[in-house]
């Protein structure tokens, strides 16, 4: 249910009858903030719209819940950028696919059980972050970077099995902190791109790096053939953080602290 009183947009979706949930999330201009409940709706929240020329549109079909902004060119100030603040319920785990354009956003998925997890960002400047470990395994964490700048955080507490991010003319800084729960495996594609990539020297990790006419520097890691290790990666510990790294035509920095 939506009910609009005045600029803001009242959000309360109640929890969908079917086994498998998915909240899609398509955003032009607009800031979100995210926060885990334990309510009896799996979504409630607001859209502050002060312009009013930027709809938000909330569906549900099935166990796939979609809200979306309905887009229309025209000039924003950062003041008029429309606000989106939706608490989500951790109480049944779900997939969550967020696909934002040209706007600043920043927000923090700590603590929601997320079972894949898909972002792509256009030429925006996108941050995420990880504060708390997710309690649901999730099966692949998929990143697309525009020709803006991305930044994650606490990577780790993620818990993904499997990670790939795809960059164009972006600069992504990658931090791998937090607690791994299980051995996991990401593959980094980028061109023209900065990739900045950092991981606690506590936890075990390989890396392997490919650069094409790119820069690369490796800072606190022990190479052995052709790949990089940290040390409790060289006693063969586990969970085991594994990643590929291929980039063309830009700057590579992986560092364990």
């Amino acid at each position: 249910m939506t009910t609009l009183t005045s600029d803001v947009l009242n959000i309360d979706v109640p929890f969908p009858t079917t086994a498998d949930l998915s909240l899609q999330i398509r955003l032009g201009p607009c800031r979100v903030r995210f926060t885990p409940t334990d309510g009896p709706s799996f979504i409630t929240g607001t859209y502050t719209d002060q312009t009013r020329t930027l709809p938000l549109e909330v569906q549900t079909q099935g166990g796939v819940v979609t809200i979306s902004q309905r887009f229309t060119p025209i000039s924003f100030t950062t003041v008029d950028v429309p606000r989106l603040e939706l608490g989500i319920s951790r109480a049944r785990p779900f997939a969550l696919d967020i696909q934002a354009g040209a706007s600043d956003n920043s927000f923090d998925l700590g603590g929601l059980p997320i079972t894949r997890l898909t972002l792509k960002a256009g030429a925006a400047r996108f941050e995420t972050d990880f504060s708390l470990p997710n309690p649901t395994a999730m099966t692949l964490l998929e990143l697309g970077m525009g020709a803006g700048s991305f930044v994650a955080r606490h990577l780790a507490n993620a818990n993904f099995g499997e990670l790939r991010l795809g960059g164009g003319m972006s600069a992504s800084t990658l931090d791998f902190s937090g607690t791994l729960q299980r051995d996991a495996h990401g593959r980094i594609d980028a061109g023209l791109a900065s990739v900045d990539i950092t991981v606690p020297a506590s936890t075990s990790a390989r890396f392997t790096a490919k650069a094409f006419a790119a820069g690369k520097s490796v800072v606190g890691l022990t190479a052995r053939g052709d790949a990089y290790y940290t040390a409790p990666a060289l006693e063969g510990k586990h969970p085991l953080l594994e990643l590929e790294v291929s980039m063309a035509f830009g700057n590579l920095t992986i560092s364990a602290t």
